[in-house]
């Protein structure tokens, strides 16, 4: 088996240097110097040039947010019921305290009607307990009055036996009538112990109908709250908005058996309304309550300017973004929960910097590089550190003095010491990659066939519309790493693209460098900006020959920069890179 490979791995090496001889000598053609670089005026590359300039510069970051209601809260029953009347519908304004809807209260009226008559018979009760206790009082006067009677004519015995007895010692009566009235006295005590026995008991009698009395007036006022409570509940079959605002949703409908817990309604304040945006963690920093904040809707158009109202001290650690809010007022309703906005934060500002137009920073990473022309129609990349930026204008903290003149469009393909020619902002720069290669050793037509046709300008989209729709047109042209006749035209297709909670549909045209469409290229779609980068996404045919659509998942607004590499099965990959500003 190893002889084998070693017969096959020599065969192999043979036949490669049989073709390299063919393709060098034999053909004639000369091998492409792929490190040659461009020289002559004709070869220069169309580029628009700016100038570096010094003076005060607005650091702002764009977010696109939504509009929350001021208050928004559930309208609840307090009782189980079938609904029988709902009188308000979406938009209606309502007031605290109206009601809003109403339940069957056949079920709580009966109860109303079993505590009233609960209440009555408790005060029966007491009646009749009241007149128990004076029937007490009375029977323990009489007592009393038997008391005073016993006494007296015990008193009066004891006073006879006494007399008697003197009169028995001094023989002036029978001993049988000493004995009598002794006896009659003795009758007379026990009299009088049962009268107080009497009194005592009637005493006793009085304090139980005292007490079964005040249970009496518990019982009436139970029985009177009982009732009151029925009456309260009987009117819960009436519900009513706890607070002012406009029902934006009926959560069910008229004959839903509804139990307590149950939302019938949504009602919103929106008399102020709350704008809020997820703030990427990297720009919190330079946003603080007060911070002004612009604010752009979809609906008009329209633009107003407020301040932030709070900063939510808490950071997603799923999406590293913190909730930034503005409290505005809502005069005429213009603004409507659940909309979109795009809010344009100010994170801070400058009086003298030296700043370059945005378009002009070329960042891979957290590394950001400028193109400055050099010699009158040469260019140098230089590695900048920026600071401040807004949508048009990017300070430069080092790197850049101030004057000079710098690429901000066309920078595609550009190598260090390029010739560079400034176009006119009215003239398109289509030829940005197939010019660059014109006059390159290696990269010419081959002999016989002629001089390669000029790619035609393809249009970009350049996504500053709220909802995603095409702004003017831009041009961004391939430039492929292979020789001409691999070479590959790649263009975004003129279509508007839809922003959707942050996600694009990018649509793409592939060319061959006759033009015709190519449908079996392999095009893979990445998107970067500052500080956040999108992996890497296969685009999917479309139904037109040489056309791809990819889904983008952006994130957030701002300035983006979308990379496509077209490869097909047999030759090496072309890329061309798009600026993007998502709003």
């Amino acid at each position: 088996m190893r002889i084998i490979r070693t017969v096959i791995v020599l065969a192999l090496v043979a036949a490669a240097g049989t073709w390299a001889y063919y393709a060098n000598m034999v053909s004639g053609k000369q091998a492409m110097d792929m490190s040659a670089r461009v020289s002559g005026a004709a070869s220069a590359f169309p580029v628009t040039l700016a100038s570096v300039e010094r003076g005060p510069v607005w650091g702002s970051v764009v977010y696109t947010g939504s509009i929350a209601a001021y208050t928004e809260e559930d309208v609840y029953p307090r009782v189980t019921g079938r609904i029988l009347e709902m009188a308000v519908y979406p938009g209606d304004l309502v007031r605290a305290g109206q009601v809003v809807a109403r339940l069957d209260d056949l079920e709580l009226i009966s109860r109303v009607r079993e505590a009233e008559a609960m209440a009555v018979n408790a005060l029966s009760n007491r009646s009749q307990m009241e007149a128990d206790v004076a029937v007490t009082r009375h029977g323990i006067a009489q007592m009393e009055k038997e008391l005073a009677v016993a006494e007296a004519e015990s008193g009066y015995q004891q006073s006879v036996a006494a007399r008697d007895e003197q009169l028995l010692a001094k023989g002036a009566v029978a001993k049988q009538e000493a004995e009598s009235s002794r006896a009659m006295a003795v009758a007379g005590q026990a009299k009088v112990q049962a009268a107080r026995a009497r009194l005592e008991q009637a005493k006793a009698m009085e304090s139980s109908a005292q007490r079964k009395l005040e249970a009496a007036d518990a019982m009436v006022a139970q029985g009177q709250a009982q009732a009151k409570t029925a009456q309260v509940v009987r009117d819960y079959v009436n519900i009513r908005a706890t607070t002012s605002g406009y029902v934006v949703k009926r959560l069910v409908a008229p004959g839903v058996l509804v139990q307590p817990g149950t939302p019938v309604l949504k009602i919103a304040q929106m008399d102020k309304v709350r704008l809020q945006a997820n703030v990427g963690e990297r720009d919190l920093s330079g946003i603080r309550v007060g911070s002004p904040v612009t604010v752009s809707t979809t609906g008009d158009g329209g633009g107003f300017t407020t301040k932030v109202t709070s900063v939510v001290p808490f950071v997603d650690p799923g999406a590293r973004t913190a909730v930034v809010e503005a409290v505005v007022e809502n005069t005429g309703r213009r603004l409507l929960p659940g909309q979109y906005v795009q809010m344009q934060f100010v994170t801070g500002g400058r009086q003298d910097a030296v700043m370059v137009p945005r378009r002009a920073v070329a960042r891979m990473g957290e590394k950001a590089t400028v193109w400055v022309l050099k010699d009158g129609d040469r260019v140098e990349p230089r590695e900048v550190v920026t600071g401040l930026e807004n949508s048009e204008r990017v300070e430069i903290l080092k790197g850049l003095q101030g004057g000079e003149r710098v690429v901000t469009m066309g920078h595609e393909g550009l190598y260090a010491d390029a010739r560079v020619s400034d176009v006119s902002a009215g003239t398109p720069a289509s030829q940005e990659a197939t010019d660059a290669h014109k006059g390159m050793p290696g990269m010419e037509p081959p002999p016989g066939k002629g001089k390669q046709p000029e790619m035609k300008p393809e249009k970009t989209t350049d996504l500053r519309d709220m909802a995603g729709q095409a702004a003017g047109p831009q041009m961004a042209q391939a430039g492929g790493g292979a020789a001409s006749a691999g070479t590959l035209q790649i263009a975004l297709a003129s279509n508007p693209v839809k922003l959707s909670s942050g996600k694009a549909t990018l649509r793409f045209e592939v060319k061959d460098a006759t033009g015709a469409p190519v449908p079996d290229a392999k095009v893979e779609v990445s998107a970067v900006m500052p500080g956040m980068s999108v992996p890497k996404v296969t685009a999917r045919a479309a139904k037109d020959p040489g056309a791809y659509e990819a889904t983008v998942n952006l994130g957030m607004a701002g300035a983006w920069t979308v990379e496509v590499t077209a490869t097909r099965p047999q030759g090496g990959p072309t890329s061309a890179k798009f600026n993007f500003e998502a709003k």
